[in-house]
């Protein structure tokens, strides 16, 4: 993804080149008490008071403030020109503004705000009636963006452009165009009333094609809209075999179950069968649902759904204790496709199947076989297992010295946190903790104004010079700054993302953050839960969005499902619980602790089971507590049914074994205690 240096170069570059990432998030301005404090004569002061005049709508005063402040604070000129266009845009002096927005053009063509400012000037073209330079502005703009959501919003404001100045069969292609190509986005209904205001005024009559329709259904089923899609298939007069399946496969996802069947039986594909199988499942109709996987293998042996329909057949064979069924499905998996990722997962669950049916020295040899996986999960669940059949067989040396092995890797998997565990071994992770920054001079330059941006409380546009930043970056020390800069805009999804794809172990520091420190580490410590464990979930459950909603409708960093936050808030006393409350980090924090404070104390303190009931619900939790009695806690994990469960607790691990290894636990900790290491369930 991005362009590498070798570890060396890279190591002594974090050595010499970083400042320190600060674990608090940046402090907003708080524009309310800003313009009643003492007014100073720091250029930086203010500007601070004028961009808050902007904001608070008191727009004379903003840019009576703003006049000659772009010679006294030259780093930030162009934000200076730039709010108080904004300022002028508003009091609709459209003379000066366009005048201001202009000379950032021509005066910082390199400047964050380049978007933003042509976007203002296209729509203060249109509102003065200068359309041709509103038409000129926006073509520019959407033929560059890349972004979907804007590019859909250039692209009306040019068909705006065009239908002023009495263009209306551009206009209308224009607006068709965003209907049609762009159905998910807030314009795609704007245009669809634009075309029928045009139509009704010009006497012409739109009518969209059965390609129109065809087409915006395709790219709402891509994007997993599928109700929307189905309003767009069932406009088709007639439908193909790919229409009628992409049909069926959106009714399961909407759970139209017995609609879906209905239109997919009558289907013989490789997609119509194993969406057949999904559908049978989710009506708990396993042995159906076995039958139609393997059916793709043996009519569509060469279908890219093939081996993953036969690993889906022995993995339901698999959870019902049909054994020898499991077997042979793998086995056929693993012969008649050995290259393929599903084989070596399907090679893992045999090799599990032995390893519970006590054959450990079978087992022993199925996990050797992809300890040298080129996926790094897949390769250390085979150490870890390796390593626990020899643990079986008594060889506890051998055990230990592989569990070592793998404790000690710089790449955090849920498999070296169990090894971690096994061996009392915790290592110390490289953190990135240096004191500036050697970058080139455009690179420093965006720092700099970003970071001086943060610290007058003004992240939402320090993120413009970040992603501008971002853009521009070619070497690893610029990614590494711009993930370290996301971070101090609270914007952790984004630093993540960075700093994996950097790849390398110094980055672990900026790939499990102290997110929204100021919240919670003191509610962990009022509610008496690990910090570190709760940021594992945060990180897990949203990657510290703090508005992402799940398709299940779960809001917010913690992932609360409203019915459960309502509960949790008459418990802790917030009065007037609405569901927009848990897209504010302070409360969803709050409320995400004490839940899960409740659900640890529901199962003893037990972590495995907590998290369980946390993504499962406890009734379920409670079940798999009873029905896996007598395994021990790894084995558990591996047994609970629900895929997305098991790979859940797996990934909250993982982030709390790096978590302990980047902040704390960084000595070598005691060797785990037998009993310590053979907990079995139920616990007490």
């Amino acid at each position: 993804m991005h362009q590498k240096l070798s570890i060396t170069a890279f190591s002594i570059f974090v050595l010499l080149t970083f400042h320190f990432i600060p674990a608090n998030a940046a402090t907003r301005l708080n524009c309310q008490s800003e313009i009643y404090q003492q007014a100073t004569s720091d250029p930086k002061d203010q500007f601070k008071k004028a961009y808050c005049f902007i904001k608070l709508g008191q727009y004379q005063q903003g840019v009576t403030r703003l006049k000659g402040l772009e010679e006294q604070l030259p780093e930030l000129g162009d934000y200076v020109i730039y709010f108080q266009a904004a300022g002028y845009e508003n009091l609709r002096d459209y003379g000066n503004s366009i005048n201001l927005f202009n000379k950032i053009l021509m005066q910082y063509p390199e400047s964050g705000l380049k978007k933003k400012t042509l976007a203002r000037l296209g729509n203060i073209y249109t509102q003065s009636g200068d359309y041709l330079n509103a038409e000129r502005i926006f073509r520019s703009l959407s033929l560059e963006e890349k972004n979907r959501s804007l590019k859909a919003s250039y692209l009306y404001g040019l068909g705006e452009a065009l239908e002023k100045q009495g263009k209306y069969n551009d206009a209308l292609i224009t607006y068709k165009n965003i209907w049609v190509y762009y159905p998910e986005t807030k314009s795609s209904s704007e245009a669809r009333t634009a075309l029928t205001n045009i139509s009704n005024s010009q006497g012409t009559s739109f009518q969209p094609s059965q390609s129109d329709y065809l087409e915006r259904a395709n790219i709402l089923f891509d994007k997993s809209r599928s109700s929307a899609a189905l309003n767009n298939y069932n406009k088709l007069s007639s439908k193909s075999t790919e229409v009628r399946t992409n049909m069926g496969i959106a009714m399961v996802k909407t759970k139209r179950l017995n609609e879906a069947e209905n239109i997919l039986k009558n289907i013989n594909s490789p997609r119509s069968l194993f969406w057949r199988g999904k559908l049978k499942t989710k009506q708990g109709l396993d042995a159906q649902a076995s039958q139609l996987y393997i059916q793709i293998h043996q009519q569509f042996p060469s279908s890219p759904l093939a081996p993953e329909g036969l690993y889906n057949a022995a993995r339901l064979y698999q959870i019902n204790n049909q054994t020898q069924q499991a077997i042979k499905t793998y086995d056929i998996l693993i012969r008649s496709y050995p290259r393929n990722k599903y084989a070596e997962d399907g090679a893992w669950n045999l090799g599990w199947i032995y390893y519970r049916k006590g054959q450990y020295r079978e087992a022993h040899g199925t996990f050797s076989a992809f300890t040298d996986s080129d996926s790094s999960f897949n390769a250390s669940n085979a150490k870890y297992w390796k390593a626990r059949t020899l643990e079986k067989q008594g060889k506890h040396n051998e055990a230990h010295a592989q569990y070592r092995e793998l404790a000690g890797s710089t790449t955090p998997t849920y498999h070296t946190y169990l090894a971690q565990k096994k061996s009392g071994y915790t290592p110390t992770f490289t953190n990135i903790n240096p004191e500036s920054t050697v970058l080139s001079p455009k690179a420093n330059s965006r720092k700099k104004k970003a970071q001086l941006l943060i610290g007058l409380g003004m992240p939402e546009e320090a993120q413009l010079e970040i992603v501008a930043m971002e853009d521009e970056a070619n070497t690893q020390e610029e990614f590494v700054v711009v993930s370290m800069l996301y971070s101090q805009v609270d914007d952790y999804n984004k630093s993540i993302k960075i700093a994996q794809g950097i790849g390398l172990p110094q980055a672990n520091k900026l790939s499990y953050p102290k997110g929204f420190q100021e919240f919670v580490a003191p509610y962990a410590k009022k509610y008496g839960v690990d910090e570190l464990l709760v940021y594992s979930i945060i990180r897990e459950e949203s990657r510290f969005q703090k508005d992402v909603v799940s398709p299940a409708d779960a809001v917010g960093l913690m992932q609360l499902i409203p019915p459960t936050a309502r509960a949790v808030a008459r418990q802790i006393g917030i009065n007037g619980f609405s569901t927009a409350m848990l897209t504010i980090p302070r409360i969803n924090i709050e409320m995400g602790i004490f839940y899960f404070k409740q659900v640890l104390d529901q199962f003893n303190g037990d972590i495995e089971l907590a998290m369980a009931s946390y993504n499962a619900g406890p009734h379920r939790a409670a079940d798999w507590k009873v029905r896996f009695y007598g395994l021990e806690k790894d084995e558990f994990i591996e047994e609970v049914p629900f895929r997305e469960t098991r790979n859940y607790i797996r990934r909250i691990l993982r982030s709390y074994g790096a978590y302990k290894a980047i902040y704390g636990n960084t000595a070598q900790a005691a060797p785990v205690t037998p009993d310590e290491s053979t907990t079995k369930y139920p616990t007490n």
